[in-house]
């Protein structure tokens, strides 16, 4: 579809070789978009893909995700998509975790979003076009699974700033959404069928959620066709939540 060709935009994922991170990346340059991938410090090095870039960024300091986005403007133009990727987060009992532990991953899944959300608005604003997507997670909208208290407040946090914000942009013609998964294909690489199986007797659907399924959603946000929707939460989890 010519509403799916993005020839010439320039796209940036943060986070990009995280999760469906590598398959949204792939989607984007298939469709003729210049790619740059926000290389964030727990990930492992790459070498540049093929029509892609990396670069790094510390999401938590201001600082970093300035001259980041910079970079990435000097490399592809101004940007006209910005997507940013969740990183995993361990697990734990609620009453287990320690302050620290929870001012990390806030710092980790709820600040580094925020600021790079901002950082870009504030440049995508005076041009009168943006498209910016968070991936959050299916724990902060309903909070009913165990070991996830911190990550759970994180992304009901980044939820609810997408809406405050994306209301502010909307009127120069930038619209924020969140996207919320539940079980992917990526989350469990390398686990037994059988694992797999059990894990997926959960989900209405009877599977798990494809990355391939994560790209289409995104670039459908990302073009013309998802202008008219903003302030959203889109639910990809098989029907393991609705609403």
């Amino acid at each position: 579809m010519k509403a799916l060709d993005f020839e010439g935009t320039s796209v940036v994922v943060v986070g990009g070789q995280l999760g469906s991170g590598p398959t949204i990346v792939r989607n984007f340059v298939q469709r003729g978009a210049r790619v740059v991938v926000g290389k964030m410090k727990s990930q492992r090095s790459a070498e540049d893909a093929p029509g892609v870039q990396c670069l790094p960024i510390d999401t938590t300091d201001a600082d970093s995700v300035r001259t980041f986005f910079d970079a990435c403007e000097s490399a592809a133009g101004p940007v006209s998509v910005m997507i940013i990727m969740a990183d995993a987060v361990k697990t734990e009992d609620a009453l287990s975790v320690t302050p620290a532990r929870y001012r990390e991953v806030l710092e980790q899944e709820l600040i580094g979003p925020m600021l790079c959300m901002q950082e870009m608005a504030r440049r995508m604003q005076p041009r009168g076009h943006g498209r910016i997507i968070a991936f959050a997670s299916m724990s902060g909208k309903t909070g009913v699974h165990k070991r996830v208290t911190p990550m759970a407040a994180a992304k009901g946090g980044l939820i609810a700033f997408s809406r405050a914000l994306a209301a502010e942009v909307a009127p120069f013609g930038v619209t924020v959404n969140a996207i919320a998964t539940a079980l992917f294909d990526s989350q469990v690489a390398g686990a037994s069928p059988e694992k797999i199986a059990e894990v997926a007797q959960g989900i209405p659907v009877g599977r798990l959620g494809r990355s391939e399924e994560a790209a289409h959603a995104v670039l459908y946000l990302a073009s013309p066709l998802g202008a008219y929707v903003t302030g959203e939460t889109l639910n990809l989890s098989g029907g393991r939540f609705m609403d």
